[in-house]
């Protein structure tokens, strides 16, 4: 028979043993996972919605403007390849002071008896945009690389030597929304700026 001090100490050191042998499993697992062996996985960022780009609420308007852009340089082109401003598209896209410095250089080109032949490379983008002033108004930037377009005799085909070494320079047009079209109104080739 027991006396109630051995049945206490027999419980006792029982609980003990319990104790100490969880408290060994419990290490023995927490080391188990965090062993070498084992790779943690980090914990996989929640998912946040990725920034979209900021749109350009004009986008649509800049295009049309460019597209009108090309086309004044297409119909200038052709004005200064045939020596006439007729049917080539000039008025339809080109006013005011833009239209009339087409019309002077092309009266020079004919008086001197040159036509140009080629293209200038364009790289346009739309610098300013204001949509709020009546009427809308807007201005191109574009640096003109006429390495490839150059004067010829008309006669001759002969290529006429330029003063002018460097072939790349920084331009200006000025456009205005007139009846819902825009027109180029003015420009400025600055030959003091390269790009």
């Amino acid at each position: 028979m027991t006396t109630a001090r051995q049945h206490y100490s027999l419980t006792t050191r029982g609980r003990r043993l319990l104790a100490a042998t969880a408290i060994a499993a419990t290490v023995a697992a927490v080391t188990a996972s965090c062993s070498k062996d084992d790779k943690a996985t980090p914990p996989s960022p929640s998912p946040t919605a990725s920034p979209s780009p900021a749109t350009d609420p004009q986008a649509a308007e800049k295009a049309v403007l460019l597209g009108v852009y090309r086309t004044f340089w297409d119909a200038q082109l052709k004005v200064y390849a045939t020596g006439t401003m007729k049917d080539t598209g000039i008025e339809k896209v080109g006013a005011d002071k833009a239209y009339a410095k087409v019309q002077a250089t092309r009266i020079y080109y004919v008086d001197n008896g040159f036509v140009m032949q080629g293209a200038p490379a364009l790289t346009p983008s739309v610098t300013a945009l204001d949509m709020a002033s009546s009427p809308a108004s807007a201005m191109v930037t574009d640096c003109l690389d006429s390495t490839n377009y150059f004067q010829v005799e008309k006669e001759s085909g002969k290529r006429v030597p330029t003063i002018d070494s460097v072939r790349r320079h920084v331009a200006t047009y000025t456009a205005l929304k007139i009846g819902g079209a825009w027109q180029i109104r003015d420009f400025d080739i600055s030959r003091d700026r390269t790009c």
